[in-house]
């Protein structure tokens, strides 16, 4: 599902994104007309001069804002009706307005006793200008719709890409399980029966995660505590984890399954590789106005190839610059005796839900 326009208003008047093109449009157009009375040397009482500013506002309002609007508004409807229904609107509205502007710019000169001819001045509004709205309106609708199509295409093509990158994932967690369960089997049937019984739980949660686009970080939680406790039976207490979690950060709405790939990376490239493993240290803070979401890990030491090109992380940046643009980053590296995983996110970028999740693992 592709979302609406987040302005209704931008929706039914398009070139109003272009005011300070109007607003030069007005200027000129005022200062033309004050040459023009001013080269004339003709009288100017206060009527003139509001005739000088109301004219042109007038005008450029009926062509910028209401000559499209009759186009716009039956769009959702299939063609070709959105067409006929918006031909006849248009038609009306803008012959309407060709009658009423003469008719202010008329009251206008008359009260500054300017003599003109009122009914051809009408004439040529309603030949001239009226079908000039109908056309300028049709072209200004025509282009906004595109533009809202091209949009539509764009999200459609960013959820596709983000969807794609969520389900590499799901098989690469899913392999790496079956690897470490396969060790279990001849080793300790008990551990292995429990340890398919987590698996179940973590692939019930990740592929409740993938339908959505994002989700509460306190279900990602929910995630890496599942994801642990299968870990857990296979490295028993050569895993220790270690929470430094703020939990006022859980109701905040991220895209799924961020942390689990860089919790996996620990385990695998750091934790398991150990004889005797390691710590793993899990941390969800603010600071200056950022979200700092970090996985640390003891154990072997870091290597950049192995850690740094893995599919877990290379859809990680991707995921993270399809949701945020600028507004986050990733840096993985050394840190004191161990390996450090960031994923910094500007605050005002991010969701909060209304309602904190609950029972999360700790």
């Amino acid at each position: 599902m592709v979302p609406g326009p987040a302005n209704p208003w931008a929706s039914l008047f398009p070139l109003w994104k272009n005011w300070r093109v109007l607003a030069t449009c007005y200027s000129l157009w005022v200062l033309f007309l004050l040459y023009s009375y001013w080269t004339a040397k003709q009288p100017v009482s206060v009527w003139i001069w509001a005739s000088v500013f109301s004219a042109p506002l007038t005008h450029i309002c009926a062509f910028a804002f209401i000559a499209p609007l009759p186009w716009i508004l039956p769009r959702r409807l299939g063609s070709p009706w959105n067409f006929i229904l918006g031909f006849i609107l248009s038609g009306f509205s803008c012959e309407l307005v060709s009658v009423l502007l003469p008719l202010i710019d008329g009251w206008l000169y008359t009260q500054a006793h300017i003599k003109f001819d009122q009914s051809r001045l009408m004439g040529l509004y309603v030949a001239l200008v009226g079908p000039g709205m109908m056309l300028v309106g049709g072209l200004v609708a025509a282009r906004a719709r595109s533009e809202e199509l091209r949009e539509a295409s764009e999200i459609e093509a960013q959820v596709a890409k983000n969807r794609l990158l969520q389900s590499q994932i799901h098989p690469h967690v899913l392999f790496n399980a079956l690897n470490g369960l396969a060790e279990l089997v001849y080793k300790n049937p008990k551990a292995a029966e429990n340890a398919i019984r987590h698996l179940s739980d973590l692939l019930r949660r990740i592929m409740r995660a993938s339908e959505h686009m994002r989700m509460p970080l306190g279900e990602e939680r929910m995630i890496i505590s599942d994801f642990l406790a299968l870990e857990s039976i296979r490295l028993t207490n050569r895993l220790r984890v270690v929470w430094e979690w703020d939990d006022a950060l859980d109701s905040i709405e991220v895209p799924p399954l961020l942390l689990q790939p860089l919790v996996e990376n620990a385990i695998k490239h750091g934790i398991a590789p150990s004889v005797p493993g390691g710590e793993l240290i899990l941390r969800a803070r603010t600071q200056d106005g950022m979200i700092f979401l970090e996985v640390w890990n003891s154990g072997a030491p870091f290597r950049r190839i192995e850690v740094g090109n893995g599919i877990g992380v290379r859809n990680l940046r991707s995921r993270l610059a399809l949701a945020f643009g600028t507004g986050a980053s990733f840096s993985i590296g050394p840190s004191g005796e161990g390996t450090l995983a960031c994923i910094r996110l500007d605050a005002i970028q991010v969701e909060c839900t209304h309602e904190t999740a609950k029972g999360l693992g700790g």
